[in-house]
């Protein structure tokens, strides 16, 4: 079974392919869909037909066509750029090698912080957290709760020891 290893802004995915009739468009919808499926905002998308890009080759960038068959377009296990409309490709792009390729994604870090005290995460800043809207930091309360919980765990661990030593 063919495999391609396929560039998506910063990401290498692992793409087999069942089928080398399918096209060069279906192997980057799927590194595409692959892309959000492990980002927590899906990458900044709400679905894969959404995206536009183009696909080409990372050495040589040579430029394929998303209606080719794969078997004839690429070799097996060959390095391959998903190019998402809109990205800008980095000054540090070295085309021979495929380690050497960057974009930069709109996607940025979260500059917000959310303060977790153990009483008040509601459910919509839960689902914020899920997107990485926020950074977290606990608050001075929540980091003694934590330990309090951490020497109760420990003088448990230190009671069961001491059993299991008298026994």
């Amino acid at each position: 079974m063919p495999r391609y290893t396929v560039h998506v802004r910063g990401e290498w995915l692992a793409v087999p392919c069942q089928d080398g009739k399918l096209t060069v468009g279906w192997l980057g919808r799927e590194a595409v869909r692959r892309y959000m499926k492990n980002k927590p905002d899906n990458g900044g998308f709400t679905s894969v037909d959404e995206v536009q890009f183009l696909v080409h080759r990372c050495k040589g960038l040579g430029l394929l066509d998303n209606e080719d068959e794969l078997e004839v377009a690429l070799e097996d296990n060959e390095f391959v750029e998903v190019v998402i409309e809109g990205d800008v490709m980095s000054p540090d792009f070295i085309p021979s090698q495929p380690e050497g390729v960057f974009l930069y994604s709109k996607y940025r870090e979260p500059e917000k912080y959310i303060a977790l005290d153990g009483d008040s995460l509601s459910t919509e800043d839960l689902v914020n957290l899920g997107k990485g809207r926020y950074k977290i930091k606990l608050t001075s309360i929540a980091e003694k709760k934590v330990q309090q919980s951490r020497e109760v765990i420990d003088s448990i661990i230190k009671e069961r020891t001491g059993s299991f030593k008298s026994t």
